[in-house]
């Protein structure tokens, strides 16, 4: 989960002349191919400001790029995980460092802090919301955002990884238990109207699977995403699971396509990295074949989301910098976050790497979580950085 832009000093210092030629294509807005082994890559900004004749003091200082992507200002050291807003305002991200934090619509705040490292969170409203990470589940309740009062939750020791609901008495969640030194192993828990979490015999009765995610809606049910080892070519195989609604106990196992032209057992579906649902007859899932190869794949229902047909493409090279999360609000709009400041978007036809930069320097830090409630109201956040997406703040 350093960017090539950042030379120019390098390249006074340096006297090598297959270095100094990359410097100057860089200074020239045309930085060389990726080369890993050098470790380093691109700017995939999508456009970068230009500076005024003395760099950045000649040029005027502003929070939002080009294309509105605006600059919000954390509290120091946070490594955001996830975010999740509740549409009338309220936007909540977790971190690294145990924070919960709280945007008010002006500014960010740390609400609770001290909670252990944090990786999701989702809520049912504007006053009832879970986050979860290593130290397991926390739920906040209270009259308003602001109120908000956050208290462990009783569930098997280990880590949170993904949380969903389709209301404040029926949440789902993944745990991934210690590792006992054989296989990985989870637990899918359910929150229902009892008031308390139980795990889900979809997990137990086959403890060789590591659940990852969680998602879904009313009409399409309830999906889980898992990999299990293949023993013959030790690599890990993807699995997605469907709990179909109205009254439906158990989960059928689904088989999604991998590799678009598939070839071998390396090109089957593997491990699952974000899911996207803008409506319920349409899914994006980011995932990468068992070889390593990032692919998206799209499913479409003809039939309000009761049955599903699927298709898959390549997400660009092994060396582009990876995806990490993935939101949408139409078939024909979506982001992807990724590593290296890499944001893209979905127009429909093709992802165009966004416009986020507000200095003349591309954005190199990894995003990790992005929420969408509609096209002028998006977050991406990552290492030390939490965007909004307003087009109406373009300069």
């Amino acid at each position: 989960m350093s960017s090539i832009l950042r030379v120019p000093a390098a390249c006074m210092a340096l006297g090598l002349v297959s270095v100094f030629v990359a410097c100057a294509e860089a200074e020239n807005g045309a930085p060389p191919r990726d080369d890993l082994d050098a470790g380093t890559l691109p700017a995939v900004d999508g456009a970068v400001p230009e500076a005024g004749p003395d760099g950045d003091a000649a040029a005027p200082p502003r929070d939002c790029s080009d294309e509105g992507y605006c600059h919000t200002v954390l509290p120091k050291n946070q490594t955001l995980r996830g975010v999740w807003g509740d549409g009338q305002g309220a936007v909540w991200a977790v971190s690294d460092q145990g924070a919960i934090l709280r945007w008010d619509g002006k500014a960010w705040t740390v609400h609770v802090s001290g909670l252990g490292p944090l990786t999701t969170v989702w809520g049912s409203g504007p006053t009832d919301l879970w986050v979860g990470g290593d130290n397991g589940l926390f739920h906040g309740t209270g009259t308003s955002p602001a109120a908000l009062a956050f208290a462990p939750s009783t569930t098997p020791t280990g880590t949170v990884v993904s949380i969903w609901g389709a209301s404040a008495a029926d949440v789902w969640a993944v745990l991934v238990l210690p590792d006992d030194g054989e296989s990985p192993r989870s637990r899918v828990l359910h929150y229902g109207a009892g008031g308390g979490w139980v795990a889900d015999p979809v997990s137990t009765s086959a403890p060789e699977i590591r659940f990852s995610h969680v998602w879904g809606s009313a009409a399409t049910g309830v999906w889980l995403a898992g990999t299990t080892l293949d023993p013959d070519v030790f690599l890990e195989m993807g699995t997605v699971f469907r709990r179909a609604p109205g009254g439906a106990s158990t989960f059928d196992v689904l088989t999604l396509p991998g590799h678009p032209k598939p070839f071998d057992e390396f090109d089957v579906l593997g491990a699952v990295t974000s899911v996207a649902m803008s409506s319920d007859t349409n899914m994006l899932v980011h995932a990468r074949t068992t070889g390593g190869q990032a692919i998206f794949v799209r499913g479409t229902s003809a039939d309000d989301g009761q049955t599903f047909t699927w298709s898959s493409e390549l997400d660009g090279t092994y060396e582009d910098p990876a995806t990490n999360a993935i939101s949408a609000v139409s078939p024909n709009d979506a982001w992807t976050a990724g590593e290296y400041g890499r944001i893209r978007r979905w127009n429909g036809t093709e992802w165009v790497d966004a416009a986020i930069t507000v200095t003349r320097y591309p954005v190199i830090a990894p995003f990790y979580g992005t929420w969408a409630k509609g096209p002028g109201d998006v977050w991406l956040v990552g290492d030390d950085i939490a965007l909004h997406l307003d087009p109406a703040k373009k300069p």
